[in-house]
């Protein structure tokens, strides 16, 4: 074998024979290529190897699951990767949270090793370094921190005790093992985050069924029983609908022994998440607010942005700036939230690491989830959390069978997601199936939220859902009665030459006025971007539809029968502060076709580029024509 050692000068090679390499089998005992021991035992050869070891740069073939601590990677010791940082990144649990982890870090080749028991967990196959042992296991935890720089987390369920330990003796732990310590303990959780002024649902201990009863007749029922450790994705959940139910819900849970509280009902009508970034100095990065829907309670869709008024996601965003303040340490952090009928927002639960309803951040977002908890936890500066996409929707694969059955249902789901226009698959490459288990997820991306719920539900073949592949109009074109046609035609036929999107219907403000508000309401969902609305007369379209859509909406000034146009443009330009509408000359929908591409121009690159090859063809049409003037005259251009 040959490696190529890097010099300043011409390469040279470096010979090794096949006896200068020693193999142990990829098993249980031992998972890790060893290279050269009898070389590293000879001091002048074993100087001279290192030297040229550490100039070589590419990553040596490995298994990546080890369970011997007391191997000293080679390719650990000689074989650094020079990325964004130097320090490697231990993250407790090997799961799919890890192994998004390790994706993000393999783009700017930070080093990631993982923790887990499992020879083949999600993350084995693309960490730098996989020990396959317990993460609850006190010396295996110690062990592993001394391979790593940073220690972090990809689930909460860790043995806090021995992170306090290691911390004490100096081991970096991000977030602070005091987080983890308050997370892990739901009831706990409640108590520090009220103590900080987060609202929350009204919550108590219970040690025994009398406690579970006064908590009935003082918060009512249905009373929410949840189990104070070892609680996610449902688990640790029971809801009694009456006093009668306390004793099987309480049973369900394990018992009082398990350690439970309960919650006051919540009727909320929305489930919220932020996901929140925070820096080693404290600084405070939040993503935009998300929707979540559960199934059995497990996330199953998230939607991205919410929608939900402003003031919501404002007020959203400040109590989860506010909860995560709260807490120690680096990283991303999830804050789980209800919205209520009257407009409250109280705090569920909050996730020290990354989660899942901030997956759909590594297709829509400037900076993933993953990457952020990395930047954060390294010191590194935290990263723009806001969309680069108006709309994204994440749809969890959860194993709909057991076994084979249920991965060939899940490839079939697959097979129609890759086959959609803004969709991306991540299969987290578990090897066993089993019903409601997290296999993987898919993220579309596009121009609304409406419309990319319309193809996820393609993806799923709901019933009602359209199965053929169209194009989705981004710009509106509107009329109160068809007489505007020959007006309004010469605007799409603009649309047509820059080759956007268009749709072209008749709307009344007063002979449908229903149709009109429902156009308006449901046009950013649909993904329309711009309305152009012509009216002739009292032209009370193009301003009522603007007073019910965010959308810009441009005026086509229609000439009628009567004051030749001027009652048109005075009443769109009369609109009342607060309520705009561009507007056009009389009859000119062609200039409404053109501002619209414009418009659309600023956040697209070809579009724009198109509309100044459009301006230089109208010049050069114009210098053609006075050329042509200046050489025939005008009595032979007026009669060619």
């Amino acid at each position: 074998m040959m490696l190529l050692q890097q010099t300043t000068s011409v390469p040279r090679l470096v010979v090794f024979s096949k006896s200068d390499f020693c193999f142990k089998p990829c098993s249980s005992s031992s998972t890790r290529l060893s290279f050269m021991d009898k070389h590293t035992n000879s001091s002048s050869s074993s100087s001279s190897l290192k030297q040229s070891l550490k100039q070589y740069q590419s990553p040596v073939l490995a298994c990546q699951a080890s369970t011997d601590t007391n191997d000293t990677s080679f390719r650990k010791d000689y074989l650094p990767v020079y990325g964004v940082s130097e320090l490697i990144v231990g993250v407790l649990g090997g799961g799919q949270l890890s192994r998004m982890l390790c994706q993000a870090a393999s783009e700017i080749a930070i080093k990631v090793m993982v923790l887990d028991p499992l020879v083949n967990c999600p993350a084995s196959s693309i960490a730098y370094d996989h020990m396959v042992g317990s993460f609850d296991d006190s010396a295996t935890v110690q062990e592993f921190a001394k391979r790593c720089a940073v220690l972090t987390v990809d689930i909460e369920h860790v043995d806090v005790a021995t992170m306090e330990k290691l911390e004490e003796q100096g081991v970096d732990c991000q977030p602070k093992a005091s987080t983890i310590r308050i997370i892990q303990d739901k009831y706990l959780q409640k108590v520090h985050f009220s103590q900080h002024g987060i609202p929350l649902p009204d919550f108590m201990q219970i040690d025994d069924l009398e406690g579970a009863k006064r908590a009935g007749d003082l918060f009512g029922y249905p009373l929410m029983l949840k189990s104070r450790r070892l609680a996610y994705d449902g688990r640790g959940n029971a809801v009694a609908k009456n006093e009668v139910e306390l004793t099987s819900a309480v049973n369900a849970l394990g018992g009082f022994a398990r350690g439970l509280y309960v919650e006051k009902w919540t009727p909320f009508v929305k489930e919220l998440a932020v996901i929140v970034g925070r820096g080693r100095d404290n600084s405070i990065s939040c993503y935009p607010v998300v929707e979540t829907i559960h199934k059995e309670n497990i996330c199953h869709i998230v939607k991205a942005p919410a929608r939900v008024p402003w003031k919501i996601r404002k007020l959203a965003i400040d109590v989860a700036h506010k909860a995560v303040s709260s807490l120690e340490g680096a990283g991303v952090f999830a804050v789980e939230l209800f919205l209520t009928k009257d407009d409250q927002i109280l705090l569920n639960e909050v996730a020290p690491r990354p989660h899942n309803s901030g997956h759909h951040t590594i297709e829509s977002c400037y900076t993933s989830q993953f990457e952020q908890h990395l930047r954060a936890v390294l010191g590194l500066p935290l990263g723009d959390p806001s969309m680069k996409t108006p709309a994204a929707i994440m749809y969890n694969l959860l194993g709909e069978d057991e076994g084979e059955p249920g991965f060939q249902l899940a490839h079939q789901l697959i097979g129609r997601a890759l086959n959609m226009q803004g969709a991306a698959v991540h299969w987290y490459d578990k090897p066993e199936m089993r019903k409601q288990r997290k296999m993987g997820h898919i993220t579309i991306v596009g121009s609304s939220v409406g419309i990319v719920e319309a193809q996820l539900k393609s993806v799923l073949k709901e019933e009602g859902s359209e199965t053929q592949t169209t194009v989705t109009p981004c710009v509106g074109i509107i009329m109160g009665s068809d007489s505007d046609l020959p007006i309004m035609k010469d605007a799409a036929r603009i649309l047509n030459t820059f080759g956007v999107p268009h749709e072209v219907r008749i709307v009344s403000a007063h002979r449908t006025p229903e149709m009109m508000f429902s156009y308006a309401l449901s046009a950013r969902d649909r993904g329309i971007q711009i309305i152009i609305a012509g009216a002739g007369g009292a032209a009370h379209l193009p301003g009522m539809v603007a007073s019910l859509t965010p959308l810009p909406v441009i005026g086509v000034p229609v000439r009628a029968s009567a004051l030749d146009g001027m009652d048109s443009l005075l009443s769109i330009v009369q609109m009342p502060r607060g309520v705009p509408v561009a507007t056009v000359a009389i009859n000119n929908a062609t200039n409404a076709g053109l501002l619209a591409v414009r418009m659309l121009g600023v956040g697209d690159a070809d579009l724009l580029a198109r509309m100044s090859q459009y301006q230089e063809d109208t010049r050069d049409n114009v210098l053609k024509k006075a050329e042509k003037l200046q050489t025939d005259g005008w009595e032979s251009y007026l009669n060619p």
